[in-house]
């Protein structure tokens, strides 16, 4: 957390140190106020001068060791070295690549060869999770191609107006609750072992729209609780949660039969219901191993309980069994295929399907 609150610091104070304005006791004092810190440890003091060094004025550098910090405008010939560090050359050419990615919890191999200034930007990207994920907007401007900013040519708001009629104010974010709102989302995603490129991936498919990203996440959570490891899995699953939604407990209970309308499945009876619940899951299995295998070699495999005048008949009321059977056989023809998603689905919905036994108010069965 420290080293996020002080990349956060040294972002916000990097057009300060572009323009030679802020001193390194600047970002020292700003960083011990909001961690409640008196110290800096090497690795911060190393952060801290590589950000200077990148980005001060050409004539402005820091002083031997950190020694004193940097003050405005003090000229220096050379850049320092850390006692037991490394030495701190413009552009990284000699960066200590595992300190950071071990300070900033990143992937060695993804920043080794580049220079400071990248690997803060992923570092931002990756730690902040926000980056360039969501881009800036701002008020009265819209963005055009490459990321260049123009005028709106006509605008509505009374905000966009009044910015449109000056040159951009790039402090002036029009998005940023929607940025905030994604970093704290992303946060907690983090918290819930999401793995960034995951997230990036839910950020750009939900176009920056925060209940889509929510969305999506549960779904991928959903799917990964069920193991639902493919397409045709995952489509499955999508319909039952969208049941879910949509039906209420005595739907799904049904008391053995269902007046008016059709129970789970398609199906007007308990029994019905079972039998289509075992096709579900046969469909389920054959579109899997018709990608895998091919169709022909997919039918010779479960060709036993393929008809329901063969095997398949005595499973007719026991969902569980037939999928164990079909385990079995996948197992028989040496067919590496993960039935774990199909055994969770079937115990969901006789869960769900499964009366209630009434009971007498003290007790025993009625």
């Amino acid at each position: 957390m420290a080293n996020n609150i002080l990349l956060r610091i040294l972002v916000a104070a990097r057009p300060g140190i572009q323009a030679g304005k802020l001193k390194m006791q600047d970002i020292v004092s700003e960083y011990f106020k909001q961690t409640g810190g008196k110290t800096l440890d090497q690795g911060d003091r190393t952060i801290i001068e590589n950000e200077f060094i990148e980005f001060a004025p050409s004539n402005v550098t820091t002083p031997d060791a950190f020694k004193g910090f940097l003050n405005e405008g003090e000229i220096v010939d050379q850049a320092s070295t850390i006692p037991g560090g490394t030495e701190n050359v413009r552009f990284g050419s000699n960066i200590d690549y595992d300190a950071f990615a071990k300070q900033f919890n990143l992937n060695v191999e993804d920043i080794r060869g580049k220079n400071y200034q990248e690997i803060m930007e992923i570092a931002k990207s990756q730690n902040e999770g926000i980056g360039s994920m969501i881009p800036k907007e701002y008020y009265g401007y819209n963005r055009g191609k490459g990321g260049e900013f123009t005028p709106i040519p006509s605008p509505v708001k009374f905000d966009d107006i009044l910015a449109s009629e000056r040159p951009i104010d790039k402090t002036n974010i029009k998005n940023w609750s929607q940025r905030d709102n994604y970093a704290k989302f992303i946060r907690k995603m983090r918290g819930e072992d999401f793995e960034n490129p995951t997230i990036r991936k839910i950020v750009k498919d939900s176009g920056g729209n925060i209940g889509e990203g929510k969305r999506a996440a549960t779904s991928i959570a959903r799917a990964a609780e069920m193991v639902a490891d493919t397409k045709i899995k995952q489509e499955v699953l999508s319909d039952l949660d969208e049941m879910k939604l949509d039906k209420g407990p005595r739907w799904w209970k049904g008391d053995d039969q269902y007046d008016n309308i059709e129970g789970p499945m398609g199906a007007d009876t308990r029994a019905d219901m079972t039998k289509r619940l075992n096709d579900k899951v046969y469909m389920g299995v054959m579109d899997d191993l018709d990608n895998m295998l091919g169709e022909e070699k997919s039918y010779e495999v479960l060709k036993n309980l393929g008809s329901f005048s063969g095997n398949r008949r005595q499973y007719i009321n026991d969902p569980d069994a037939f999928v164990q059977a079909i385990k079995e056989e996948l197992e028989f023809s040496d067919i590496k295929y993960d039935m774990t998603f199909w055994e969770n689905y079937v115990n969901e919905i006789m869960q769900l399907t499964t009366p209630e036994i009434s009971r007498f108010k003290y007790g025993g069965l009625v």
